[in-house]
């Protein structure tokens, strides 16, 4: 499911990636997780360097 943002720039949209490390048997490792936002379109990914750049 997309994540769409209303900003000042337009709508910003995303997908994200969810990446789970370790095995259930490992309790260290069992609840790490990272979740990762990607730019969904050209519209999103050139405000994104827009705004790095000007920062």
């Amino acid at each position: 499911m997309p994540l769409v943002l209303e900003t000042p720039l337009g709508p910003l949209s995303f997908i994200s990636t969810m990446t789970v490390f370790g095995t259930p048997v490992e309790i260290t490792l069992s609840e790490l997780a990272l979740e990762t936002f990607f730019p969904a379109d050209a519209a999103t990914a050139a405000a994104l360097r827009q705004l790095a750049d000007a920062g």
